[in-house]
């Protein structure tokens, strides 16, 4: 069996990808449903969009803003996440794979 057939069946692997994959889900779909929100209220909300908030400041470039800031903020936690949970077990998983192959 070669390493890579033995990586794909390593339940290590399978628990890394899961660990990737749960939280970029819940995040992801907070930021399309603010995107999808802020298009639909723009569309069909011109109104409410359009309200004064403070001197040039309306209600659709403050949400506008808002997604912006949450889409920089979505990035740099699941580059925090994956720098702290996802990184070391797959250093480890590589290590030892490695480790495998050396010794052959």
């Amino acid at each position: 069996m070669s390493v890579f057939e033995q990586l794909q069946t390593d339940q290590g692997l399978q628990r890394l990808r899961a660990a990737r994959r749960r939280p970029v889900f819940a995040v992801a779909g907070a930021v399309v449903a603010l995107y999808v929100l802020n298009a639909l209220l723009a569309g069909e909300a011109r109104g409410f969009m359009a309200v004064q908030v403070a001197g040039p400041l309306n209600i659709g470039l403050i949400l506008s803003l808002i997604q912006c800031v949450t889409t920089v903020l979505a990035v740099w936690w699941y580059t925090r996440h994956a720098r702290t949970f996802l990184d070391p077990d797959g250093s480890r998983l590589r290590a030892r794979f490695e480790k495998r192959d050396n010794a052959r």
